[in-house]
């Protein structure tokens, strides 16, 4: 992961504080503080989505992540996020696996097409089997530009995680496409 983007990260988030507080300064210099309560009540919702990337226990993938959400806000995409394990016994490297996250998420961002809506999103679901961990990534289909692009992508992640009994994989499931990330736990896990 490049420091430049995790510096970048930082920036915005800082500069996203500060504007946070200009608002609700603005509106209770404004005498108008249903306004300021409404929008503290946003902010903390959009912060809730942020901070369920500290529930995972591999900093790669955290830093993956945060990473990931600024690059979506770049282009006006939202990126939902679903956690429900902290990948605690994962067998691949931690590097690896934020590794994994980090190009798979760069090659979705290169291969998406010009926006023709405002409200466009995207979900990574966090889910845990036994034996393993996946990371699911989906979208509108139609969202993608370039499906040959992508599945090439894939391809270098999954060959990267073949080494660790891992795999990358991508279809067209409805309207949707998927892209699965799936780690092998430690034995005995």
């Amino acid at each position: 992961m490049g420091q430049q983007k995790l510096l970048e990260v930082i920036q915005v988030q800082r500069h996203d504080f500060l504007n946070h507080l200009q608002v609700v300064s603005g509106f209770l210099q404004l005498n108008k503080p249903q306004q300021a309560g409404n929008y503290i009540k946003q902010v903390i919702a959009d912060l809730q989505v942020i901070s369920q990337t500290a529930w995972l226990v591999i900093p790669e993938v955290t830093a993956a992540l945060l990473v990931g959400f600024n690059e979506a806000a770049k282009i006006q995409m939202e990126m939902l996020l679903d956690v429900d394990t902290k990948m605690d016994a994962c067998a691949v490297p931690d590097t690896e696996v934020g590794n994994a996250l980090e190009v798979v998420l760069d090659h979705f961002f290169e291969n998406l097409s010009p926006a023709k809506t405002s409200k466009r999103q995207f979900t990574l679901d966090f889910t845990e089997d036994p034996g393993k961990y996946t990371i699911s990534l989906c979208t509108r289909a139609s969202y993608i530009a370039d499906f040959l692009s992508l599945e090439k992508g894939l391809t270098v992640v999954q060959e990267r995680l073949n080494k660790f009994g891992g795999a990358c994989a991508g279809k067209i499931s409805g309207d949707n496409q998927v892209i699965y990330l799936d780690f092998p736990k430690r034995k005995g896990r």
